[in-house]
């Protein structure tokens, strides 16, 4: 197994902790993928072609490639397996992901709207 693949395995305990916090995977989220090192000219190229928005590491060593998908276990051993193998195909470390959490606490909304200033007095409106 190349050092890229073992991110697939690592992936499990993150994606746990999306679970743990009730996030439904079917849900899209902002994804970012870190590369570093070999022909990330080439591997950018390639993620441009799967739709990724690709930029330059703050040093210019790597790429940072970024999209909204849906995260998951299919997503884990489909296309972050590819992403992993794509990295070995341009000799480049894929250094992990990161995803936002989109799930919020949802406040109660209020039985009845607040009424406030001159134009929900003068329009009965909230305002």
């Amino acid at each position: 197994m190349s050092e890229n693949r073992k991110q697939v395995e690592l992936a499990k305990q993150t994606l746990q902790v999306f679970a743990d916090h009730g996030e439904d995977f079917a849900d899209r989220r902002h994804v970012v993928h870190y590369f570093y090192g070999g022909n990330f000219e080439g591997l950018g190229s390639a993620l441009r072609e799967l739709g990724y928005s690709v930029s330059e590491t703050v040093k210019n060593d790597g790429v940072v490639a970024e999209r909204h998908e849906a995260i998951g276990e299919e997503w884990r051993t489909t296309t972050l397996m590819a992403l992993c193998e794509l990295a070995d195909t341009y000799d480049v470390e894929y250094d992990g992901w990161e995803a936002a959490m989109t799930r919020q606490k949802v406040e109660p909304e209020p039985e009845e709207p607040v009424r406030r200033g001159l134009f929900s007095k003068l329009f009965g409106k909230g305002g």
